[in-house]
């Protein structure tokens, strides 16, 4: 018996074949092009502010997972804003230090724990010993 295909007509296995391949290939071109963090988009940084009460320049840090990063520099008696990237602080306790720069010692904050919009106030005390850093909404 001989089997004559026309136009349009394909035998039974080849036509799945076929129809499986077309689906895979629509299906793999459907996927969306848009990134994922228009869904989810990423909290902003955290803001820092630092209050430098001590007469010392000051080398200012984070501490996140053992590893330092350094923020910048805060003069003897003024203030200064720096940001962290949510990134470091994301799920884990951070801290700050600061390093007196010509000086000894070093001042550091308690464990911090930021959620997503907060603001850290970090005062650098004349004496480093009583230095403090507190979270708390803007």
């Amino acid at each position: 018996m001989t089997h004559h295909f026309g136009i349009g007509r394909w035998p039974r296995p080849a036509a799945r074949i076929a129809a499986t391949l077309l689906v895979a290939v629509f299906a793999a071109c459907s996927h969306s092009n848009q990134p994922e963090s228009d869904a989810d988009p990423r909290p902003e940084p955290i803001p820092v502010h630092v209050k430098n009460e001590n007469f010392l320049d000051m080398n200012v840090a984070v501490v996140s997972g053992g590893a330092s990063r350094r923020l910048g520099t805060v003069s003897g008696n003024s203030t200064g804003t720096f940001t962290i990237p949510w990134s470091a602080a994301n799920g884990q306790g951070i801290y700050l230090t600061a390093i007196p720069i010509g000086g000894s010692g070093a001042a550091r904050s308690a464990t911090l724990n930021v959620s997503p919009g907060q603001v850290i106030e970090f005062k650098i005390g004349s004496v480093l010993r009583q230095s403090v850093a507190i979270v708390h909404d803007p």
